[in-house]
């Protein structure tokens, strides 16, 4: 069955579609992917919106109908250039653009978190004809998950046949990592978000050389830097890294703002040094992470890295030099695209939802029950897939 999956991370630097084939007992393969940059105002509308800076209601109504053109005409590209026709596509499966992302403060007592995605599914699915599920997240914060990380449930299907404990660290704007142990079941996953990834990276780059770069082109401005090790030890202070999993985050707590208040503490820093330190950050805080929650208790020889981190050489070997006796490998050694993963994720998310199989997990989440994730909007092909999925 060809499903689509449509991702666009917490950088917004564009929307990531991956065409895959899902056949037999949940085996995914990729068939096309393609990432569909932003426009700069776009993405300005979207880091605007996605700040602590007040935004009009109907400006964020305005944009969840744009984004979701934006999604339908990058469905589109994609299924002409790899040439397939839109009758050939069962279902799509859209992660939308977070806005604002809340996670829960406490599981025990229940207090629920909020979350919100846009990039309107009803155009997606008017403008392609086929079925669109979106919104996976709310579902599993109704049931007092952090409705995040999504991610490990195509991670498990991709790896735990391996034999072997093996890591997935995905860095693409925020940090998460997912741990499977060796023969393990879907409900003895670990995985959480560590933490930074390139969000703050890039946003102090995009404003320290004064909107020219929006990101360290494989790390050259942290490579010429000396991290500041006085003000790494109190980034590593940071009250997210001290707390115990399931835990998620976003850019409310390392975003923009977070980004603005280290440029004006250290304003006095050369700019390749507070590149170089905010980059250790990162490296530091996925080290941790580890070093806390999955060494202690398991053995650990390998981590699959993935997300637009794996680009940046000087992070990269950063992790590498912090987790000496661990092999980092990339997603491209299992003859998998890094890129496409996410994207990926949420074909597979949409497919399992339409096959009634839930897609949560909630050891990983925090949620009290596994649950179907999502929202459908039916598509003209809606009878035909019912039909099919019953079958």
């Amino acid at each position: 069955m060809k499903v689509i999956g449509l991702m666009s991370g917490t950088s917004a630097d564009g929307i990531g579609v991956a065409l895959v084939d899902i056949h037999g007992k949940t085996q995914i393969s990729l068939l096309a992917f393609k990432t569909y940059p932003f426009s700069t105002e776009l993405k300005k509308m979207i880091l605007l919106a996605s700040s602590h800076e007040k935004l009009a209601v109907d400006e964020i109504c305005r944009l969840n109908f744009l984004l979701g053109e934006e999604f339908s005409k990058a469905t589109l590209r994609l299924c002409k250039e790899a040439k397939v026709s839109l009758k050939d596509i069962a279902l799509i499966g859209s992660h939308g653009q977070t806005i604002k992302h809340l996670p829960p403060k406490s599981t025990k007592p229940i207090q629920f978190g909020s979350t919100l995605q846009i990039g309107e599914p009803s155009l997606i699915s008017e403008r392609t004809g086929i079925t669109t599920i979106a919104d996976f997240r709310p579902r599993d914060m109704a049931a007092g998950g952090h409705g995040a990380p999504l991610a490990p449930y195509l991670h498990y299907h991709l790896f735990h046949s391996l034999g072997y404990g093996v890591a997935v660290q995905n860095i693409g704007g925020i940090s998460n990592l997912t741990f499977i142990p060796k023969n393990g079941k879907l409900n003895q996953v670990i995985a959480f978000d560590t933490g930074p990834g390139n969000m703050l990276i890039d946003a102090i780059v995009f404003e320290l050389t004064h909107k020219k770069s929006s990101y360290d082109d494989e790390g050259r401005w942290a490579a010429r830097g000396k991290v500041n090790k006085r003000l790494l030890g109190r980034l590593m202070q940071h009250p997210f890294l001290k707390r115990k999993p399931p835990k998620s985050t976003g850019r409310e707590e390392f975003g923009i703002f977070f980004a603005h208040q280290l440029m004006r503490e250290n304003k006095n820093m050369k700019k390749e040094d507070l590149i170089a330190t905010i980059t250790a950050f990162t490296a530091h805080s996925i080290a941790e992470s580890y070093g806390r929650f999955i060494m202690p208790k398991f053995s650990l020889k390998e981590i699959i890295v993935g997300g637009g981190g794996v680009k940046n050489k000087t992070l990269f070997s950063m992790v590498q030099r912090l987790l000496p006796s661990i092999q980092l490998k990339r997603f491209e050694d299992f003859s998998l695209n890094s890129d496409a993963i996410e994207a990926m994720a949420f074909a597979l998310l949409a497919h399992e939802t339409m096959k009634n199989v839930p897609s949560n997990i909630p050891n990983v989440t925090g949620a009290r029950h596994a649950v179907l994730l999502g929202k459908i909007i039916p598509g003209n092909n809606f009878k035909k897939l019912l039909l099919s999925f019953k079958s």
